[in-house]
């Protein structure tokens, strides 16, 4: 839980870490990881035209600046992160935290909600041609988002290790112990299990019922649906319970664990892009086709400015049952899990890189 502090870190060359977060709920989470937080309103660190709004603070050894944009999509990341840049010149470490879509399984390991996505890559789905026949997204060399920096290669290939993956685990359990207990951010525990479902890919979230759709779009062949449906929750709609996917719950033997509810963490390439995915079919056909394991908003606009890692919390399966109720637990198990990350990370002394 944070404590307030006015006199450290006033230096904006200390500032070598940056979180960006575009919801409130994502923001709240990861203040709450905080281990201080610092105002500066005596000491302005923007740059001149920097428009962005910070929170400044400390995580283990790091001071860390968190950057709350003002909306979502790549568009805004890429401006804020600009707008650190002329600010914050030394940040060598992006952390985007927040929520994102997922496939239900990364591999051959299944994918729960409260599970945390780590990317090893980011893939801008949105960029590319439209023909005749449909979207064909630009894939050159040329074209894709570059791979990661050898430092941020080699942090990453770390964390994928065993006994990092461990640790990170452990401190994600402990983490989340903490928000719970947090004054800052209200949640109070995790949503129960039999609320997380996956249902059938060629299951829609639709009405069943012709009487109940005033429109009767729903009742129309293909995929058509109507507004209401799209407005209403899987209970106020009646979706057909019959039609969730069977699958058998992990087990965890990590020390802070409680129970196999507790989130795991997978590594992959995540799809960044404009448009909400909010369809089974096209989520499996993306996923088929550019590997990847998730799907968020705004990686790809930070990625050319601040190398950054995204980080963010499952909370729904990137189809039409797609709810915010995840969200919250979610963003706290992804705030945890950055926490975690960051007690590992170790970059060169300021001494060492200004003859590097």
């Amino acid at each position: 839980m944070p404590s307030n502090q006015s006199t450290r870190s006033g230096d904006p060359k200390d500032y070598e870490i940056a979180i960006f977060c575009a919801l409130g709920l994502e923001a709240d989470a990861t203040i709450a990881m905080f281990d201080e937080t610092w105002e500066h309103a005596d000491q302005p660190l923007r740059a001149p035209g920097d428009t962005n709004s910070y929170t400044f603070g400390q995580i283990w050894q790091h001071p860390v600046v968190l950057v709350h944009l003002p909306r979502m999509g790549k568009v805004s990341a890429c401006q804020a992160s600009a707008n650190l840049r002329s600010s914050f010149p030394h940040v060598r470490l992006g952390l985007f935290v927040g929520v994102c879509g997922s496939v239900p399984s990364s591999g051959t390991q299944d994918v729960f909600l409260g599970d945390v996505i780590i990317s090893t890559q980011i893939v801008q789905l949105d960029f590319g041609r439209l023909y005749q026949h449909g979207f064909a997204r630009k894939d050159s060399l040329e074209d894709n988002l570059g791979r990661p920096n050898p430092e941020m290669s080699g942090c990453l290939t770390k964390l994928q290790g065993q006994n990092a993956r461990a640790e990170i685990k452990n401190s994600m359990c402990a983490g989340l112990a903490t928000v719970f207990e947090s004054t800052t951010f209200a949640l109070s525990n995790r949503p129960a299990t039999n609320q997380d479902r996956l249902f059938d890919a060629n299951y829609g979230h639709k009405h069943a019922d012709p009487k109940a759709c005033i429109s009767s779009e729903c009742t129309w062949s293909g995929n058509s649906v109507c507004d209401d449906a799209r407005s209403l929750s899987c209970s106020e709609l009646g979706c057909d319970l019959g039609r969730v996917v069977p699958r058998i719950r992990r087990q965890r033997d990590q020390p802070y664990s409680t129970s196999s509810d507790d989130p795991d963490i997978h590594f992959g390439r995540v799809g960044s892009g404009d448009q909400v995915i909010k369809s089974a079919l096209h989520r499996d056909c993306i996923a088929k086709e550019e590997g990847v394991i998730g799907f968020e908003m705004e990686g790809a606009g930070i990625w050319e400015t601040v190398p950054t890692i995204i980080v963010k919390g499952v909370s729904d399966y990137s189809d039409s049952h797609k709810s915010k109720a995840w969200q919250p637990y979610s963003a706290a198990a992804a705030a945890a899990c950055a926490k975690g990350m960051l007690k590992m990370w170790r970059a060169p002394k300021r001494t060492e890189r200004r003859h590097a």
